[in-house]
């Protein structure tokens, strides 16, 4: 069942979207994990979520909001799933310098692993993702 199919309209009160906020952050996961952040465009949001820019913005604030709705969702499942640290490689790279807040998320996830141990972590994603082993 694709995300479209899961949104419904509350006729009662207008034409009122209400969506799954999981679904709706799964397929914005999704697009983040494929383009990273800083190639990810609004239209491909649009396009995975079937949701308005409207309601996305409206949602979540900004790309910058969706994104990190997506890395804190990811966070709170599985801290050392390769999804997240897929998410935090690319909040590494594109983000942690010029913004305070995910710069603090990343050192505090960072903090909760022996360093030997994230290092691995790090580095096996970081070749995955590259597509090198």
């Amino acid at each position: 069942m694709t995300i479209q199919s899961k949104i419904k309209y509350n006729t009662s009160m207008g034409w009122k979207k209400k969506f799954s906020s999981t679904e709706v952050i799964r397929a914005i996961t999704s697009v983040f994990l494929q383009y990273g952040y800083e190639a990810a465009s609004l239209d491909d949001l649009v396009k995975a979520t079937g949701l308005l820019r409207g309601s996305l913005y409206s949602e979540f604030g900004s790309k910058r909001g969706m994104f990190l709705a997506a890395l804190q969702n990811n966070l709170d499942q599985v801290k050392d799933g390769e999804k997240t640290i897929h998410l935090m490689l690319i909040a590494m790279l594109e983000l942690s310098r010029r913004d305070k807040e995910i710069h603090t998320l990343i050192q505090e996830w960072c903090q909760s692993f022996p360093s030997n141990e994230l290092e691995q972590i790090l580095g096996s994603q970081l070749l995955a993702v590259a597509n090198i082993k």
